[in-house]
């Protein structure tokens, strides 16, 4: 018999109780019942059946499958229509033939995404399925270039949700039908191409909750007397403004006052026998010195728990704006916590005023130190992890984040914390091996880099500081395309995640992200505010204001862009995207991808 005879396709209807017979026959584990979305296969060799496979719903839940994933659980769940399970293969008896069993799984895969588009009306990015090691040890899915992820460890799904003693383990295969599946499938924002494989919400007139409703709890600072437009308009109408990239608040009135009818009914503007009056320039000046920054960062932060996306890491991070200099002359310091994924701002407090001079660094230092556990406090932040530079390295932070917040810390380790410098160091100088994880990125941005990270557990009931779970060592070399020069740079740290909850794959992307940061937001923000340059600086207009870009910069990245100028521009051009965007739409979706 030739294999390259053997034809798959998908059993016919009056096949199924035959199908059935052969494998509650001759399969250890018996027919499966479809549940969920569903392919049963038959390989046949001139028409007669050599073998059955059965393709449906993925695992619920599989810690080694999601890990390996790197997905978070909000996600997950509305993901899992993007996996399929093998559940069952079969090969008849008298049918077994060297390479019969890795051919025919060939076979199915190559047809499988498009047999399951066209009966199941979305994509498929990966296939899993379980081996009893006791019995199998996998032979044919590793000749079919499965990739082996790791064991189960043993639970198993029951009437009442999960087994609570371990069993079987089973051993885990994996093949991606899309050689990107693991990178979009752990995306924060899932790609359009993909996103039927979770639901969408529209939401009605009477569910629905605006920007502008957000606002309506915010004290207005202003006389009852004498006021022309609320503040929730105002402040809705600022938000849109920035979000098309006004700076100031000439450039939010001139952005105001170019709007159609329509538009300025939707926010809420004051109507008079001439029609639909804009807020001038001196109240939006006014609302925004005025109207306290906690009660803004509050309704933003409500605002998003509604409808943004979730981050599983924060980023603590300070920024000083340069030219918003106040009365005293001090510039303005600010203090926010950005998601590593979104680039939304969750939470922002101003922490300081610090005097214009060479002595500022002291004050800084003081000055964020004491404020990040203020900041947070302001926000949920349990199970997730909080990342900072080597400034908020401290023990009573630590104890803070995981003692009283139940959350994890990843901290850099600098000079500032001397002996836990010097003990991290020593210990790799002396244990020198190979990375526990490499990773390279081709030179896209003019330099090719290379990161190596190095992490263990030794340390960890020697070290001085709290509740140290494992330290590592990131190595990063860079290459100038241009040149040819090699520049190298070496980082430590620790965390409070244990070896079991995250590995050196996760510890490098978390501690990469922290650093993105910078550009995900600060460049973002400077660029296309020219917030170092801005001359913002009376009352609260600098905190409010940074706010709302912050804000913006968070909606904008919260689905698939280019460019965040280019999308400027666009909400420049189209309005209705605007509101869209600021959920003031009855057909605004808010897509749980």
């Amino acid at each position: 018999m030739s294999i390259k005879n053997i034809i798959v396709r998908p059993i016919y209807k009056l096949e199924e109780a035959q199908f059935k017979k052969l494998l509650q026959e001759y399969h250890y584990l018996g027919f499966v019942p479809k549940i969920g979305e569903t392919i049963q296969y038959v390989a046949t060799h001139q028409d007669v059946w050599v073998s059955l496979i059965v393709f449906s719903t993925s695992a619920l839940k599989c810690g080694v499958r999601d890990r390996w994933i790197g997905w978070s659980f909000q996600h997950q769940y509305w993901r899992l229509k993007l996996i399929v399970n093998n559940s069952r293969f079969l090969i008849l008896p008298d049918w077994h033939k060297s390479n019969l069993g890795s051919h025919i799984l060939s076979l199915c895969l190559k047809r499988l995404s498009n047999d399951w588009k066209s009966q199941h009306g979305h994509p498929i990015l990966l296939v899993e399925t379980f081996v009893d090691p006791t019995r199998f040890t996998g032979t044919v899915y590793k000749a079919s270039n499965w990739d082996y992820i790791g064991n189960t460890k043993g639970f198993r799904r029951t009437s009442n949700g999960y087994s609570s003693d371990a069993g079987q383990v089973k051993m885990m295969f994996v093949n991606a039908l899309h050689p990107k599946a693991k990178w979009i499938l752990s995306q924060v924002v899932l790609d359009n191409n993909y996103s039927t494989g979770a639901p969408k919400m529209t939401l009605s007139a009477t569910q629905m909750r605006s920007l502008p409703d957000y606002f309506k709890k915010i004290t207005d600072p202003r006389r009852g007397q004498g006021k022309r437009h609320s503040l929730s308009t105002v402040l809705a109408i600022s938000a849109g403004a920035i979000l098309c990239g006004m700076r100031g608040y000439r450039a939010i009135h001139d952005w105001a006052d170019n709007l159609g009818k329509k538009a300025r009914k939707r926010f809420g503007c004051r109507h008079d026998q001439d029609g639909y009056k804009v807020p001038s320039e001196s109240i939006i000046r006014d609302v925004l010195v005025r109207v306290d920054p906690l009660e803004l960062d509050q309704a933003l932060r409500a605002w998003n728990e509604a409808y943004a996306q979730d981050d599983e890491s924060l980023a603590i991070d300070g920024k000083v704006m340069c030219n918003a200099i106040n009365e005293d002359g001090h510039q303005i310091q600010i203090m926010s916590a950005v998601g590593h994924n979104t680039a939304i701002c969750y939470t922002q407090r101003k922490i300081g005023a610090l005097p214009v001079g060479n002595n500022s660094d002291e004050v800084k230092q003081t000055n964020e130190i004491k404020f990040a556990p203020l900041l947070l406090d302001a926000i949920d932040i349990e199970n997730k992890n909080i990342t900072s530079d080597a400034l908020h390295t401290q023990t009573a932070f630590a104890n803070y984040i995981v003692d009283e917040r139940n959350a994890h810390y990843f901290f850099c380790v600098k000079g500032n914390q001397p002996t836990l410098l010097e003990d991290i160091v020593y210990y790799f100088s002396q244990n020198k091996r190979e990375a526990d994880y490499i990773d390279f990125e081709p030179g896209e941005h003019g330099r090719i880099e290379t990161r190596k990270i190095w992490t263990t557990t030794a340390l960890n009931d020697y070290l001085e500081f709290p509740h140290v779970a494992q330290v590592y060592m990131i190595q990063r070399e860079f290459i100038s395309k241009k040149t040819g020069k090699t520049t190298n740079e070496i980082a430590y740290g620790i965390t409070s995640r244990s070896a079991t909850e995250v590995d050196a794959k996760q510890i490098s992307g978390i501690v990469r992200n922290h650093w993105s940061i910078e550009n995900k937001c600060h460049y973002v923000i400077d660029w296309n505010y020219d917030e170092d340059r801005s001359r913002i600086r009376k009352g609260n207009g600098p905190e409010n204001i940074t706010r709302l870009r912050r804000y913006a910069i968070g909606l904008i990245k919260s689905k698939p862009i280019k460019s965040v100028s280019q999308k400027m521009r666009q909400f420049g051009f189209n309005v209705r995207v605007v509101f869209d965007y600021l959920k003031m739409t009855v057909n605004s979706q808010n897509a749980i991808a």
